[in-house]
């Protein structure tokens, strides 16, 4: 090769290197995460989670369905690991619909009949429609209503909720649980006229800073009031950050980033408008509080979580861009990508803070390859 063609292909691969984009960003990051889940896939087809012992996991299992599945380059590439996923879902379906794993404690059911509904969705919405369906029928019963399993009238600050708490009698709804239900609901395409998505609203409304639409049941006996800076925290009257004081003395639930992610893709599931009051309020805490560097309200607590509620959230809104508190307009799903490339380490893995097990494999490493499944659909 003489000296101009070297040059030549100096400068050629210098361009290639130069040119490359948010897609090929993606594309890499992706491929390395996905080939460690991937690896991890236990014999019976499941995913597991070291907390859990050496037993696969149904939650484990539908988050991994879906981050495969929910890539095109994943779904033709892993097709095999998808549908032996899927089998292990469906194996772990009850005679009511419900999808976990009997017998094992806490058994966390409606997070993982959720999650579960949602993989077989993602993977192919046809073939799983049968167990798609039982298991949403099997959420809307767990709600929080006064026909269901868990008895509560609307009255209740748990009413059209959804939580852990399974015991009988004494249903707790929370926003994470509640945003997963609703995900699935939407996921297995619930009518839009069922009393559920209604009961589902009047639980966001109580679990959002805004004393026009929340009504604020259980408040009093907490100590503290409903705030107006429309953003939303864990449950009625409860919340995972500190409490804030007011200019009026008083105290109330401080909002943070993740809920209140999970809050405004929940109110767009149940078919809200853009034009709503109670959603354009949302969209404003977020607008305000934009950020990548921390899961805003809660710190470095949570930010894969944190992120997978915010790419979902953005998602199910339609945005590209989103304008912060000083005007200036983000390209979320590129900053989002970039983000999550400078935290992957080199083996491919994430790794987060202790609180909620984001310092476990593979939990961290999921959460963020469904984040780039869903900016891939908002990159130009």
């Amino acid at each position: 090769m003489n000296q101009f063609s070297l040059a030549t292909v100096v400068l050629s691969l210098a361009g290639a290197l130069a040119s490359a984009g948010p897609n090929e960003d993606l594309q890499a990051t992706w491929d390395k995460g996905a080939a460690v889940i991937a690896g991890k896939q236990a014999e019976d087809g499941g995913w597991g989670m070291p907390m859990a012992g050496k037993d696969s996991d149904v939650s484990m299992t539908g988050l991994a369905v879906s981050a495969l599945a929910g890539s095109e380059t994943g779904s033709k590439k892993y097709a095999d690991a998808i549908s032996k996923g899927c089998a292990y879902l469906v194996r772990n379906q009850g005679s009511d619909g419900e999808i976990h794993n009997a017998g094992k404690v806490p058994l966390m059911t409606n997070y993982k009949t959720a999650i579960a509904v949602v993989a077989l969705a993602t993977a192919d919405k046809e073939k799983y429609k049968e167990a798609i369906q039982k298991g949403s029928a099997w959420l809307v019963a767990f709600q929080c209503q006064e026909a269901g399993s868990q008895k509560a009238d609307p009255a209740d600050p748990n009413y059209g909720g959804a939580g852990y708490d399974e015991r009988g009698g004494k249903p707790r709804g929370d926003m994470s649980n509640t945003s997963y239900m609703m995900e699935a609901l939407n996921a297995a395409d619930l009518p839009r006229d069922s009393e559920a998505w209604k009961r589902a609203v009047k639980f966001l409304e109580r679990c959002q800073n805004r004393s026009e639409s929340n009504d604020g049941p259980g408040f009093d006996k907490a100590g503290v009031v409903v705030g107006d800076d429309g953003g939303f925290f864990y449950r009625p009257g409860d919340g995972k950050a500190e409490r804030m004081k007011l200019p009026n003395g008083k105290e109330c639930i401080r909002s943070y980033g993740s809920m209140t992610y999970a809050g405004y893709k929940s109110m767009l599931y149940a078919g809200l408008t853009k034009d709503d009051a109670r959603v354009k309020s949302a969209l404003a805490w977020i607008g305000k509080n934009y950020t990548l560097d921390e899961n805003p309200g809660m710190g470095t607590r949570g930010m894969y979580y944190y992120y997978h509620t915010f790419s979902t959230a953005l998602h199910a809104s339609g945005l590209d861009e989103i304008k912060d508190g000083d005007g200036e307009s983000h390209k979320w799903a590129e900053e989002l990508v970039a983000k999550l490339k400078s935290l992957q380490k080199e083996d491919g893995t994430w790794l987060g803070d202790p609180k909620w097990m984001e310092d476990m494999e593979p939990l961290p490493t999921l959460y963020s390859l469904m984040c780039l499944n869903k900016a891939a659909k908002h990159l130009k």
